[in-house]
């Protein structure tokens, strides 16, 4: 059974698979006046995170590793006290052995990073981060975190079988869907997407009011409905005001039902029928409307080439 630790004012988490649309919640945190970390990507991702919990001894090593792990992660987003040596040593061994898709020297930035910023001003207001690969930990931080509350943001598994980003099916994929062979192909990226929803469904139901599912897709659809329930969950008045300022933040990609381009036979049927059941599009387009759809893209891809110069 995992030990409890004590959380400083109940940090907010949000995950997701890579590619849902979890930066555009990390931004709506950042607005309300959360701290989301010191050392942030492009993305908004925390890499203190990262460094620390993105690899396999975070998700299966012993309770008391993980429990030295976020204590070190809660000291450097809250300055509630400078590093021990053990906890300095601890973050040296994760620099010497980075997270996977990461090269030492960033390993090392991280690192440095890190313990630097212990020794710096103290948070004592609302704090949480945004890392997708936090629901592949989620059970073991819901259970060793009180008052964790999580932002799980959700799009159509449809389009994220056809993602250029598989990071974690290549990563986690093993984990999640019990075999060690793993090929990047729409197929497996869509079951990978199912795997991991019916495995944070289940937990987000132990975790009760604490969790919240987000769906990216309905977000960027109509944000005045969609902003509320997620203001609620955060604490914060859903006033018309706030409402308006944080639905300048989401910008609904183009990419929102590209699966419609691709032909339904790639995806296993029960799969498909999950995501509907998630409440998503799964319907495809006529033969003659999917071809005009692709010769649409295909005229914008090279509008796109020529404009760039390429």
């Amino acid at each position: 059974m995992e030990e409890v630790l004590e959380a400083q004012s109940s940090p907010v988490a949000v995950g997701g698979v890579d590619g849902s649309g979890t930066r555009v919640v990390a931004a709506i945190l950042s607005a309300l006046g959360f701290h989301i970390g010191g050392d942030l990507n492009s993305s908004l991702d925390n890499l203190w995170f990262t460094i620390l919990f993105k690899r396999p001894e975070a998700l299966d090593g012993p309770a008391e590793d993980f429990r030295a792990r976020f204590t070190v992660f809660q000291k450097v987003m809250c300055g509630t006290d400078p590093l021990t040596d053990a906890e300095i040593r601890l973050v040296r061994e994760c620099a010497a052995n980075p997270p996977s898709q990461h090269d030492p020297r960033w390993s090392l930035e991280r690192a440095d990073s890190l313990i630097r910023e212990c020794s710096g001003v103290r948070n004592n207001g609302a704090w949480g981060w945004k890392e997708p690969n936090t629901h592949v930990i989620l059970a073991r931080l819901g259970a060793t975190v009180p008052g964790l509350r999580y932002i799980h943001v959700v799009r159509n598994g449809l389009d994220m079988a056809y993602s250029w980003n598989q990071n974690q099916l290549q990563i986690w994929g093993s984990r999640f869907l019990g075999h060690d062979s793993i090929e990047v192909t729409p197929r497996a990226s869509l079951q990978y997407w199912v795997a991991v929803h019916r495995t944070v469904l289940q937990t987000g139901r132990k975790m009760g009011s604490r969790f919240l599912m987000v769906s990216y897709d309905q977000l960027c659809a109509d944000p005045l409905r969609e902003l509320p329930p997620l203001l609620n969950f955060l604490g914060f008045e859903a006033s018309p005001g706030r409402i308006a300022d944080l639905s300048a933040l989401i910008k609904p990609p183009e990419s929102i039902g590209r699966f419609k381009c691709h032909p339904r036979e790639e995806l296993d049927p029960a799969d498909i029928e999950f995501v509907e059941t998630m409440g998503f599009d799964a319907e495809w387009p006529s033969a003659v409307a999917q071809s005009a759809i692709r010769r649409t893209i295909s005229v914008w891809i090279r509008q796109t080439v020529r404009r760039r110069g390429g």
